[in-house]
């Protein structure tokens, strides 16, 4: 399995609480520093990716300090979808044949712009489940080919 965010702190997280917890688990991770697919290698194909991006909308002028870790965690460009659609568009590369991609999306972002890049992208999507919170609702969506 592998691992990877691009804030230091939560991969010397992962890796101590991987330490910590490995008698309790099978097999191993390899947890990389990176953003998004700079972490892997060209050959690296996976049956499964789970994405959890910065989803939310976020204008500059909300922005509490430039290289704050809660605002690089969650803030997704203006319309929310900075990274998701980075994430769609290579994607594809590194999935497997039947294999499966999951990430989160707030109702609070452009649904029709994300609608109109799954549409262009070579994946199907659906979304597999959804949740409601009081202002938003968050949906995770399925690619595979």
């Amino acid at each position: 399995m592998i691992c990877s965010d691009i804030n230091p702190y939560a991969v010397d997280l992962v890796k101590e609480n991987f330490n910590v917890n490995k008698s309790n688990l099978k097999g191993s991770i390899d947890v990389r520093l990176g953003d998004l697919f700079s972490v892997l290698k060209k050959n690296e194909k996976f049956d499964v990716i789970i994405f959890n991006p910065p989803y939310l909308p976020i204008d500059k002028k909300d922005i509490i300090e430039k290289h704050d870790w809660i605002d690089i965690a969650t803030n997704g460009g203006i319309d929310g979808l900075k990274f998701i659609i980075r994430f769609i568009i290579e994607v594809n590369r590194y999935l497997r044949k039947k294999g499966r991609a999951y990430f989160v999306f707030s109702s609070l972002s452009n649904r029709t712009k994300l609608n109109d890049y799954l549409k262009k992208s070579e994946l199907k999507s659906q979304i597999v489940t959804s949740r409601k919170y009081d202002c938003e609702t968050i949906d995770v969506y399925s690619l595979f080919n």
